[in-house]
């Protein structure tokens, strides 16, 4: 069974309804039915959306522009075979499998994609939608059904609102529309009605792609693809050509129209596996019609929201089309990425998911996706959350908790899949006491990797000379971190991190407050005890702080004072007028060091230790956890032998302290030697590897996964600013911050 959805007679031993196709002439496609069971006709689920009354004038355009310049692609298939018939012999052996052996199959790391085991039935489960707001996710599967073969199921998250968390879906149920004879609790309440009728989208093969629009958190269309049907009596009853047609159905006054043949769009060859974007201005979809590049082709069509009329199709060009086959189109919700599954060469698997980014004017070249994501064998119909953070797709890959043929699964989205806004930082800048704005102008330096970006702040003021504002904005881009640095004359300099990855909708605002403290006469704050003079421990090698530090202070032999240490590596001392003190400083791993000061001038202390070559964690104390340095070798991320001995000391030591939580930081060099471009996001991974294998040790050990969180930091934390991959080995390592309880 191919991704055209197609079954032949021999495949489908038991089934009393479905659609066989035999190849025609070239180009052509004609049907012959098997044994039919009265009055069922199964609907090929292509996708879903969903209006009420007035359509599509009450929605949006969205800013995002798209290419709309025609392409003229070549007139045949290289292959010279219908373009179902060409996929369908490759495919069908393993999908119509209901079990698999997993016998000489390993358990997956960490990093891997979830097998969402609680969803998957034997048989396939395909094509993953999750509803707008997260709560419930749409797919198709093969399980027992009203319809034999592929029906419509739905799952919704007891998790929910949670969704940076684990999700707990509920047992499926079958999707019907309008849901009458069940309780409204049970089921969708927003895709269901208590009036009389209802259809259930069923499918002969994977032709299902369920895709919803919504507005104002209700459903407006659903679009799914079909075949043209007789009655009883050998007559039409529903419009089509003569392959697979692209159909829809509206929700009006509580209830869904009849479906209904997009005339416009069709053809009579197989046209399928619709995308349509949430603004409902474009559709995405699959076509074996003449004139493509390869077997399957990506074309779309354009709607005016006015009339709500499509297009002519076109098709998407040779820098996405290849000359095999092109499925499974989907575009994420702010329109930068289109992803799709193809079988060229290249891949890591038969059908592996690429992505393409959109230019401004047209889609780029596409780029694999690469392991984990993809796998040995096919991975298709992947589905962006909107708020960014997931991704879910089908898969037939070997896996322990695979049920048979395709199974759903869920990764984390990577940056490079997360759409790309301008954002507007807008900001004042504060005087800290008198809570009003500076009567100077401020300078602002915004930071993203090698790039500085500085500005002026505005100063407005009144006729009585009193400022009234003091103003900055700029425009900057989602999907990454920066810096600011914020510094005026006679104020102390304040940083701020401005983090814009996930999914952040377009034209967003970013309004900031900052608040710059005086710098006082004397900044040591004498008073009549004495006066408080500021300090650091830091790595004698790195200048790193060494948070897990004690200090005491000694007036001759005596301790008179043990200052805290703060989790920058900061201490504070009080020195009387004209005082000799000696400071001993101690951390994990470090040897001890006693050093002597004098009062008189004495502004800041800063304290380096030197590495006594042990591991810091060798003590057990919780603290010592802040001074672990995990080292990797360049552009790897597989810990080195002579490093687990810190980490089993970690893990001993979370195991002594049961409330103990940490997170696992990576971090990379800057020695990166592909396109400039790619930089950040290929350290970002690396920076994630790290930190994840660092994790799977720790839970290896026994540590709890939930105790223990990843984060990868690219480049941007370097212990040396260097880009030589020698100097720069200090800079490859994970490190850990124990988390407030």
């Amino acid at each position: 069974m191919g991704p055209s959805g197609k079954k032949s007679c021999r495949e489908i031993r038991g089934y009393s309804t479905i659609f066989a196709w035999k190849p025609g002439p070239p180009g052509k496609m004609f049907t012959a039915l098997c044994r039919i069971r009265p009055a069922i006709w199964m609907l090929s689920l292509m996708s879903v959306v969903i209006s009420s009354t007035p359509l599509w004038p009450e929605i949006p355009l969205s800013n995002t522009s798209q290419p709309v310049s025609e392409v003229k692609p070549t007139e045949s298939s290289p292959s010279g075979l219908n373009a179902v018939d060409s996929l369908k012999d490759s495919r069908t052996n393993r999908r119509s499998m209901e079990s698999r052996d997993r016998a000489d199959q390993e358990l997956p790391p960490d990093d891997e994609p979830e097998n969402l085991n609680t969803l998957n039935a034997p048989g396939a489960d395909y094509a993953p939608f999750i509803v707008e707001d997260g709560k419930y996710i749409i797919f198709q599967s093969e399980r027992p059904g009203t319809l034999e073969g592929h029906n419509l199921w739905y799952s919704f998250n007891r998790n929910f609102p949670d969704r940076a968390g684990p999700v707990e879906y509920s047992v499926p149920l079958e999707l019907r529309f309008p849901y009458q004879d069940r309780d409204p609790n049970d089921t969708m309440r927003i895709l269901f009605s208590e009036t009389s009728g209802f259809f259930t989208p069923g499918s002969d093969g994977f032709d299902g792609h369920p895709c919803i629009l919504y507005r104002n958190g209700q459903p407006v269309e659903i679009y799914l693809t079909s075949t043209r049907q007789l009655d009883g009596n050998g007559k039409l009853a529903r419009d089509g050509f003569a392959g697979t047609n692209i159909y829809y159905a509206r929700f009006r006054n509580n209830r869904w129209s009849e479906v209904r043949h997009l005339n416009e769009i069709n053809s009579d060859y197989n046209d399928r596996m619709a995308y349509v974007t949430q603004d409902g201005s474009r559709m995405y979809f699959v076509s074996d019609r003449p004139g493509g590049y390869g077997g399957n082709d990506l074309y779309y069509s354009q709607r005016d929201l006015k009339t709500g009329l499509w297009s002519d199709p076109i098709n998407l060009g040779p820098d996405i089309n290849s000359r095999y086959d092109e499925i499974t189109p989907h575009v994420s919700y702010g329109g930068s990425r289109l992803i799709f599954a193809s079988n060229r060469p290249g891949g890591i698997g038969h059908f592996d998911l690429y992505y393409s980014r959109f230019s401004g004017y047209d889609w780029e070249k596409p780029e694999n996706l690469g392991r984990p994501i993809n796998s040995e064998r096919d991975d298709e119909a992947m589905s962006l959350t909107r708020d960014g953070l997931w991704l879910y797709f089908a898969s037939d890959r070997k896996h322990p908790m695979a049920m048979g043929g395709f199974d759903l699964y869920r990764f984390a989205t990577p940056d490079i899949l997360l759409d790309s806004v301008k954002i507007l930082l807008t900001g004042k800048i504060m005087d800290a006491s008198s809570k009003l704005p500076l009567g100077l102008d401020a300078t602002i330096k915004i930071i993203f990797e090698e790039q500085t970006i500085v500005l002026s702040s505005r100063k407005t003021v009144k006729t009585d000379g009193i400022t009234v504002s003091n103003q900055f904005e700029v425009e900057l881009y989602s999907g990454r971190v920066y810096r600011a640095e914020i510094s005026a004359p006679g104020y102390e300099p304040a940083e701020i991190q401005l983090d814009y990855r996930g999914s952040i909708p377009s034209g967003r605002t970013d309004e900031r407050i900052v608040f710059l403290e005086p710098i006082r006469p004397d900044t040591t704050n004498p008073d009549e005890k004495g006066r408080i003079v500021p300090g650091i421990v830091v790595d004698a090698d790195t200048g790193l702080a060494l948070p897990a530090s004690t200090i005491r202070k000694f007036s001759g032999n005596d301790v008179v004072q043990v200052p805290d240490v703060d989790e920058k590596g900061e201490f504070a001392v009080t020195v009387k007028p004209g005082e000799s003190f000696e400071l001993e400083a101690r951390s994990p791993g470090y040897t001890m060091k006693r050093l002597r000061f004098e009062e008189n001038g004495l502004e800041r202390i800063r304290i380096e230790l030197k590495s006594d070559g042990t591991d810091p964690c060798e003590s057990y104390q919780p603290a010592c956890v802040d001074n672990v340095r995990i080292l990797f070798a360049l552009n790897e991320s597989s810990i080195r032998p002579s490093e687990l001995r810190k980490i089993r000391n970690i893990a001993e030591v979370m195991k002594r302290n049961p409330d103990m939580r940490i997170e696992v930081q990576g971090h990379t060099d800057r020695t990166y030697r592909g396109p400039e471009d790619r930089a950040y996001e290929y350290n970002l991974m690396l920076s994630k590897e790290r930190a994840r294998a660092v994790q799977k040790a720790l839970t290896d050990m026994g540590i709890a996964a939930d105790r223990l969180f990843i984060k990868g930091y690219s480049y941007l934390r370097p212990i040396v600013p260097t880009q030589d991959a020698v100097t720069g080995a200090v800079n490859r390592r994970v490190e850990f911050r124990r988390l407030r309880q």
